[in-house]
Parts: structure tokens; C-alpha cells; sequence
């Protein structure tokens, strides 16, 4: 089973300020991508909140490469967020994990 992650102390809020100010911060290009990242994520997330679907079907909803997909969807895998829920044809189906482990 997953952890869930805690929120951040302010003490931690505060000392992570401090190392990203003298650190210099994240590049505009960096912060941008990263920010694409979170979209994309979010987006496939509001995907498999309405059903479990296979890498092409949320590609073609969301105009993102399946690459791109295939690659958030083994990331959320990894980290306990998503997880295979069938087979459609010849694709797997993804379904989002709740918080006790069970597929949606």
C-alpha cells in the first residue's frame, strides 16, 4: 500500500523558500515544462475519473501523443496512482487507485 504524502510544515514551507532563493530558483523553461506536466497529468486523472481507458483513447481525447501518456501513466503507476483494469481489444485499460488500494 502507498503512503500518502503530508502537507508541508510552515517551518518546511519556510526552509525550502530559503533554498530555492539561494539556489537561484527554476529556469522560465523549466518552470513551464514542468507546469505542462502537472496539466497533462491532471487532465489524464479527470480522464480515469469518468472511466478506465487505454493509452489511445486518452490520447486522442486529450491531443497528446500516446508516448507522452504511456509515459504519465507508468509514472502513476509507479507511484501507486494508477493501475491496470482490463484489456480492450488489444490495448490495457487504466483505471486511477484509491486511497485502499481498490481501482475505480
Amino acid at each position: 500500500m502507498v503512503k500518502a504524502l503530508q502537507p508541508l510544515t510552515s517551518e518546511q514551507k519556510q526552509a525550502l523558500a530559503k533554498l530555492r532563493a539561494f539556489a537561484g530558483g527554476a529556469r522560465p523553461e523549466e518552470r513551464k515544462k514542468h507546469q505542462a506536466m502537472v496539466a497533462h497529468r491532471k487532465a489524464i486523472r479527470g480522464v480515469l475519473e469518468r472511466e478506465a481507458s487505454s493509452v489511445p483513447k486518452i490520447a486522442a481525447e486529450l491531443s497528446l501523443p500516446a508516448d507522452e501518456v504511456l509515459w504519465h501513466l507508468t509514472a502513476m503507476r509507479k507511484y501507486g496512482q494508477a493501475a491496470e483494469a482490463g484489456e480492450e481489444g488489444d490495448y490495457v485499460l487504466y483505471a486511477l487507485v484509491q486511497q485502499n488500494g481498490e481501482s475505480h
